[in-house]
């Protein structure tokens, strides 16, 4: 049962246009920063080196701010649209487990995630490449690596970032979970996510801001370093476990089907 209710999810999952929508505005983003890089003019570009292999890497840190607004939406869209509209009720009527339906969109999530991440890749590698041609070597951090190093860099880099993401998902799903509409729940989630910049401000807290992770945890996996790494996935954790067991009681406890 659990298996198949995965499969569902991702079935679904795919047909979502929002997936599309969502693919479709990281590839825009990246042809406008192309475009502004190449109009020139008094417009500050993030690109430093224009080729086709360093534009991932170099539009790694900005998909966390569409991250903060897309995770909000899909998840809502998964969740509380369900509970709302009474599928959830449907589902519970079969002999299928709260904490497997829960699970399962927890699957759902993760996937949705990967496949965000392997096509904002893919398109800006297409689209650099395209601007600028693909060139000898990878430009980040003021380090140049050869093709097949930067190639490995970029994926390794790009997919460490699921962890942040999942962890901000897991806490918008007790969001959706607890929501009244689907709007309610976006519009909550990134209000939180949004106020969690603040803790940036105070530079003890910092570390344990959800936001900041999303932006440069991979800039500890680059650096190798062990103590901040072991710091950052540690609170990462925090976030997951923590987010996953107050989500499973709120679903054995929440009346759906009355």
């Amino acid at each position: 049962m659990m298996l198949r209710l995965i499969q569902n999810e991702l079935y679904k999952m795919v047909r979502l246009k929002k997936l599309y929508i969502f693919m479709a505005i990281l590839a825009v983003h990246a042809w406008l920063t192309v475009y502004f890089y190449n109009a020139g003019g008094e417009w500050k570009s993030v690109i430093v080196v224009p080729n086709g292999q360093s534009l991932p890497l170099t539009l790694l840190n900005s998909m966390a701010q569409f991250m903060i607004v897309f995770i909000p939406i899909y998840v809502a869209d998964m969740i509380t649209s369900e509970v709302n509209n009474g599928t959830l009720k449907l589902s519970l009527l079969c002999p299928v487990r709260r904490i497997e339906w829960l699970c399962a969109k927890i699957v759902s999530l993760f996937a949705f995630l990967v496949v965000l991440l392997a096509c904002s890749i893919a398109a800006e590698y297409v689209i650099g490449t395209l601007a600028f041609g693909w060139e000898e070597q990878t430009l980040y951090a003021g380090t140049l690596y050869s093709q097949s190093e930067g190639v490995w860099l970029t994926l390794r880099l790009a997919f460490s970032m699921l962890l942040p993401y999942m962890a901000c998902g897991m806490i918008v799903i007790i969001v959706a979970l607890s929501a009244a509409s689907i709007s309610a729940a976006i519009g909550l989630s990134i209000g939180i996510l949004t106020a969690a910049q603040y803790l940036n401000i105070v530079d003890t807290l910092k570390p344990y801001s959800i936001v900041n992770q999303m932006y440069f945890f991979h800039e500890s996996i680059h650096q190798a370093n062990i103590a901040a790494i072991l710091q950052n996935v540690v609170v990462l954790a925090g976030y997951l476990i923590v987010s996953y067991f107050i989500s499973a009681i709120m679903i054995k406890k929440k009346d759906f089907i009355l």
